[in-house]
């Protein structure tokens, strides 16, 4: 499978999580995402993806792979991993803090659509590690797309 892009970066925590989400949709979700944890990682909404991360302020280290299809799991030693679809209406999309912005910032090379997302952790504390896999699925449905996504903003 042909990989479009590699990010690493090191995020620094301090509300205990950080998000995955389109770069113009914050869209929030009630303490949802919280209440839904499993495996560290919690889809908030269709529009944004929640990684959980332990409550004390810390930095850990992310990495970010853009496929051009779902590619084969990752075989190095993970202590979890859970799989889930976002939708990016624009195409591009933030690894964002809380408090912090944007530690990643990217146009993804296919565009708007949804997207499968992979998400891998291991370690604890300082030494914890995320593995972020994301790839285009599908162009998002009708009712999602940009004009009647946002339509409703500027009437």
């Amino acid at each position: 499978m042909k990989l479009f892009a590699r990010h690493e970066a090191t995020v620094p925590i301090s509300y205990g999580h950080f998000v995955l989400r389109d770069v113009w949709c914050d869209a929030g979700d009630d303490g949802e995402s919280l209440r839904d944890a499993q495996d560290q990682v919690a889809g908030a909404s269709t529009y944004r993806l929640t990684v959980l991360t332990p409550l004390d302020p810390f930095r850990v280290g992310l990495e970010l792979r853009v496929w051009a299809g779902e590619p084969e799991a990752d075989s190095s030693q993970w202590d979890g991993c859970r799989q889930l679809e976002l939708h990016l209406p624009t195409g591009e999309m933030i690894v964002e803090q809380i408090t912090g912005g944007a530690a990643v910032e990217l146009a993804l090379p296919q565009g708007a659509g949804v997207y499968g997302v992979r998400v891998y952790r291991s370690g604890e504390g300082n030494s914890q590690r995320f593995l972020i896999d994301l790839w285009w699925q599908a162009p998002l449905p009708p009712a999602d797309d940009d004009e009647d996504f946002y339509g409703d903003l500027w009437n």
